[in-house]
């Protein structure tokens, strides 16, 4: 599977930011780790962000139990 593909998400809040990845609540699955790498344009997003949406890898949506 290509990680071009990309699946879009809703989340709650971003609730941690490290160097690698975005903590993201998610309304159904609870708090998931989201790869910085696995996201489209991951600067736009920043820990606090609230009621917002994103683009991540189909891949990693998949991993996650997210798609």
């Amino acid at each position: 599977m290509s990680a071009s593909r990309w699946v879009h998400i809703d989340f709650e809040e971003i609730v941690r930011e490290t160097d690698k990845a975005l903590l993201v609540r998610l309304d159904d699955v609870g708090e998931v780790w989201i790869p910085l790498s696995q996201i489209c344009d991951p600067e736009d997003y920043q820990e606090g962000d609230r009621d917002g949406s994103m683009s991540i890898s189909e891949w990693i949506a998949e991993q996650k139990g997210i798609a």
